[in-house]
């Protein structure tokens, strides 16, 4: 008899669902890759959403914009070592326009870099 795990994998699989979740899973990886590149500033961005191969970050102002632009590939790569993800780049949305506001004390302390 074979596990269920793989049962359920070849079900995604044959779907097409696999890429999907494993892409899902880069939106909970955020929180701790960001924090891992970030330190606990990283708290005043928060992962909104998915487009094409981006994860879409939703941050305070442009200063937090310019950094994540900067650090894409810290940021990319610290994805990878937690989530089985096809992410190649992070894109930066206006807290604002995501429906998403940090907390002011979030908003003044800004990146650290």
């Amino acid at each position: 008899m074979r596990p269920i795990g793989g049962a359920i994998e070849r079900a995604l699989r044959k779907l097409g669902l696999e890429r999907d979740i494993a892409r899902v899973s880069a939106l909970d990886a955020w929180s701790d890759a960001a924090r891992e590149v970030f330190g606990s500033t990283a708290d005043a961005t928060r992962a909104v959403g998915l487009s094409d191969r981006a994860l879409v970050v939703a941050v305070p102002d442009a200063a937090w914009s310019g950094e994540i632009r900067l650090r894409e590939g810290e940021l990319v790569a610290a994805i990878a070592r937690r989530a089985t993800s096809d992410i190649v780049h992070i894109r930066a949305v206006p807290a604002a326009n995501a429906g998403w506001h940090a907390s002011g004390d979030e908003q003044r302390d800004g990146p650290r870099s």
